[in-house]
């Protein structure tokens, strides 16, 4: 699916609890700005939507794809210029984005960024998020300034980091290490903001970007070679998953139609957490029942807004039932596994 905040559009929404074995890989793209000196106007969404007005200084553009890659622009548009062309160029027609354009440019501090940037780590958009949380693998792509033409590789997921870095490389790009205040490595940084906590991350220097945004070819050789990353590293899963999502339920559902799953001492589940109102408290619990319906085992995570959890089972093996309770009351959605 399609869909650009140009115009008002439709919700999806998953009334229902869907397993299947998948490998989820994340992509998000914006620059390696003036993170040295610079500092944000803002901090957070809520903030910078409260001064500047959607579709009017800012648009998000959003699709949505069956499978498990999404590309992530933060960035783009007035704030780090070419990003969302590549997002675009390496999701083709089979992975999803996220794009954030600033429609304007302002600089009140006159530190030579864009008013609208929320630095990596504050990148709060209620969608972003959202999107974010039902993958477990991202790379981040953002822009550094540069006369020279470099990509700076970093993150948290060595996999397609490393596999980003080799293409690039053998695709005739320079490669470089990012410095230690742009590697991504932030456990708030929106890249990091996934299923399993980890990402990859990009930084493309101004001069490489010009390159890509004047010669189509090369922004072709670029993409190209991503995606080859993506598919090797979607090769190699972290073990195994039943994945389970669901938006807006309020009491309780049973994944795998409520039958029993075969566990062991070091199986758990991992994912993300939130209700539907981010200022609510947010408080999922996890149940564990043996075959004849005996409750063994409770896991819970309970804040307000946006929550990442990893509950160990501890279970001797054997066969459970488990059951995902919304003991706040208030509609939430959950995106997580059980890794087993």
């Amino acid at each position: 699916m399609f869909s650009a905040e140009f115009e008002p559009r439709k919700e999806e929404s998953n009334e229902k609890i869907n397993f299947d074995i998948r490998i989820e890989f994340l992509l998000t793209i914006s620059p390696l700005s003036s993170t040295f000196a610079a500092s944000d106007i803002f901090d957070n969404y809520e903030e910078l939507s409260a001064h500047y007005q959607k579709r009017k200084d800012f648009v998000i553009e959003t699709r949505s794809r069956p499978n498990d890659v999404i590309i992530l622009a933060v960035h783009s548009g007035k704030i780090e210029k070419g990003t969302d062309e590549l997002a675009k160029a390496i999701a083709k027609n089979d992975h999803s984005y996220y794009i954030f354009e600033a429609l304007i440019y302002e600089d009140s501090n006159k530190d030579k960024r864009n008013d609208l940037h929320l630095t990596s780590k504050n990148f709060d958009e209620p969608t972003a998020l959202k999107m974010t949380a039902q993958k477990n693998r991202v790379v981040s792509i953002h822009g550094a300034k540069g006369t020279e033409k470099i990509v700076y590789t970093g993150g948290t997921n060595p996999n397609p980091m490393n596999n980003i870095s080799k293409k690039l490389s053998a695709a005739g790009f320079r490669i470089e290490t990012t410095p230690e205040d742009l590697n991504g490595n932030h456990p708030k940084n929106i890249a990091n903001k996934s299923r399993n906590l980890q990402g990859a991350q990009m930084e493309l220097t101004t001069a490489l970007r010009e390159e890509l945004l004047d010669n189509p070819s090369q922004m072709n050789k670029f993409a190209d070679a991503v995606r080859s990353a993506i598919t090797i590293s979607n090769s190699y899963p972290d073990g195994r998953t039943y994945d389970f999502g669901n938006d807006s339920f309020s009491n309780s559902v049973w994944p795998n139609s409520g039958n029993p799953f075969y566990l062991t001492s070091d199986d758990f589940i991992r994912g993300v957490q939130s209700p539907v109102d981010p200022k609510l408290n947010g408080y999922i619990r996890f149940n564990f029942y043996d075959q004849n319906g005996k409750l063994l085992l409770s896991r819970s995570t309970q804040e307000v807004g946006h929550r990442w959890f990893i509950h160990p089972t501890g279970l001797k093996t054997g066969y459970y039932k488990i059951e995902i309770e919304n003991v706040s009351g208030h509609p939430a959605w959950v995106y997580g596994g059980l890794v087993y």
